[in-house]
């Protein structure tokens, strides 16, 4: 399969659809109001198109990594976009939403021949830039194992995790860890802040100690420098904790819940900043 349409080509999406060129793919775009990420792709090899119609007409394998639940619906429920996969097609859904949306997906497609795998990814903006993302994967092992290939151009550790939801559903659980981790990062510098200890030594004992995180690791310097450049938006990671808050039906979440209220604080200033700017309501 050589064909491959992309469809979301944001902070996380361009890169990935990048390293799909780098392997050889023959990919497909589709005009946008924003042309710059269309006009990088299309200096690199891709064939643009005038709609997603026509990207999803001209492709055996169709990638999409989306905002949020509103944007998968109104864009893969569109009559017109359903219409347009070509027999036996598969969709590769990769956008961080919730497990409810996906499945109602599942049944339309399925219902109309398409086939799905739902596959959100981890990594952030530097593991898309450098194909070293995680996915994790949803749907039939069969499906994966055609596509594998295309999956494997962007991410270094792809899992077979279940069925079809199965995928968003651990990728919320992983927000839900990673927005926590975050805000327990921001308290930690804080602390060591009003203790006197210097932040870089913290992070050097810290990081051979059992209180290491990723987080920790790799965000401390941002914190402690205020460079809050957006990687992964903080409006992004309150949507993935409330995503993680509300399918936990029957489970009690107290610190997610904390964290959400958090999360929610900080987006009405910051919410276009990387989520580490969760920080600056946490480090006086």
């Amino acid at each position: 399969m050589k064909k491959v349409g992309f469809i979301g080509l944001g902070a996380m999406g361009l890169p990935m659809a990048q390293n799909l060129l780098k392997q050889g793919f023959e990919l497909q775009v589709a005009q946008h109001v924003n042309p710059d990420p269309v006009i990088v792709l299309q200096k690199q090899g891709a064939q643009v198109h005038s709609n997603l119609v026509e990207v999803i007409r001209s492709s055996e394998v169709v990638i999409s990594i989306l905002p949020t639940d509103q944007e998968l619906n109104e864009v893969l429920l569109s009559e017109e976009i359903i219409a347009a996969f070509q027999e036996n097609a598969i969709l590769i859904e990769m956008t961080s939403g919730s497990p409810d949306a996906i499945k109602n997906l599942d049944r339309v497609y399925r219902k109309n021949g398409i086939r799905i795998l739902d596959a959100p990814v981890s990594g952030g903006t530097s593991g898309a830039e450098n194909g070293t993302l995680t996915a994790m994967v949803g749907g039939d092992p069969f499906t994966l194992n055609e596509v594998e290939e295309v999956i494997g151009a962007m991410a270094k550790n792809v899992y077979s995790v279940g069925d079809v939801s199965t995928g968003k559903a651990i990728k919320a659980i992983n927000q839900m860890l990673a927005g926590i981790h975050m805000i327990a990062t921001s308290e930690a510098i804080s602390l060591a802040k009003e203790l006197d200890v210097d932040t870089a030594i913290l992070k050097e004992v810290i990081g051979d100690s059992s209180g290491q995180s990723w987080m920790l690791m790799n965000k401390l310097d941002s914190i402690v420098n205020q460079q809050f450049d957006p990687g992964f938006k903080l409006k992004l990671m309150k949507k993935d904790v409330q995503i993680a808050v509300d399918e936990g039906r029957t489970s009690v979440l107290p610190i997610a819940s904390l964290a959400l209220q958090l999360y929610k604080l900080a987006e009405k200033e910051d919410g276009e900043l990387d989520f580490a700017a969760i920080s600056k309501n946490l480090i006086h």
